[in-house]
Order: C-alpha cells, then sequence, then structure tokens
C-alpha cells in the first residue's frame, strides 16, 4: 500500500497502473469540482491548481519512472492537459488529445518495468531482509 503523502507530495520511486488510475482518478475529479463546478476565480482559484498541478507531476513521474523513463516527461503530458481542458477548441487542442490518448495507454494499461531500475524496486516488490529462511 503506497502512502498518500508519497503518492501526491514527492516525485521519487515507482508507483504500479493501480495507483497511478486511483490517483489520476482523485486528481480529475477534484480538478473538474474546482473548475467546472465551483466556478473559482482569482487567487484562489490559481492557488489550488497550482497545487492539483503539483501533485499531477508526482503522481505523473512515478508512473513514468516505473515504465523506465524520465520525469520531466510529465511536463508535456500536463501542458497537453492544459490544451485540451475542459474541451479542445483548436487543432492544437485535438492533437494534444490524440497525445493523451496514447499517454493512457502507455501509463494507464502497459506494465512498469518488473525488475528495479535507475529508479527504484518495482512496486508491490518484497524487501529482503538479508535473513535466509530456516
Amino acid at each position: 500500500m503506497i502512502a498518500l503523502t508519497d503518492l501526491f507530495l514527492t516525485s521519487t520511486g515507482r508507483v504500479g497502473r493501480s495507483g497511478f488510475m486511483a490517483g489520476a482518478a482523485v486528481l480529475l475529479g477534484l480538478w473538474t469540482v474546482v473548475d467546472l463546478v465551483l466556478g473559482l476565480s482569482g487567487w484562489l482559484h490559481a492557488l489550488i491548481a497550482a497545487a492539483l498541478i503539483y501533485c499531477g507531476f508526482c503522481i505523473l513521474s512515478q508512473r513514468l519512472h516505473d515504465r523506465g523513463r524520465s520525469g520531466w516527461w510529465s511536463g508535456p503530458v500536463l501542458l497537453a492537459f492544459a490544451l485540451a481542458w475542459p474541451q479542445p477548441m483548436t487543432l492544437l487542442g485535438w492533437i494534444a488529445v490524440a497525445g493523451l490518448a496514447v499517454v493512457a495507454v502507455d501509463l494507464g494499461v502497459l506494465p512498469g518495468q518488473k525488475a528495479f531500475n535507475r529508479y527504484g524496486a518495482a512496486p508491490g516488490a518484497r524487501r529482503h531482509s538479508g535473513a535466509t529462511p530456516g
């Protein structure tokens, strides 16, 4: 089980598909409520949006790490989200939607690397204590 603070507030380590999908659903739900339902504007909206974007960067980075990629790729993913939200209006917005569909398959469907990679152990991997079973 991954701690919520680790999932949303740190960009290091790795997270599996189920943790990523649950975290992404929570962030998208919060973003929808803040942006569309509450209709906030001004500094409060900007502050909440910055916090949600930071959390999005963290969870995307961890999932990208699980797939063996740099967390910096979360920047273009979040840019594509900004271009497509809430509805694509231009050709660039529709290209962003296509890119997000590819990212959704890559991060949400394809498995992460099973072995230890440069970002750490696979999510759910057992920690070896060094003791041999008796």
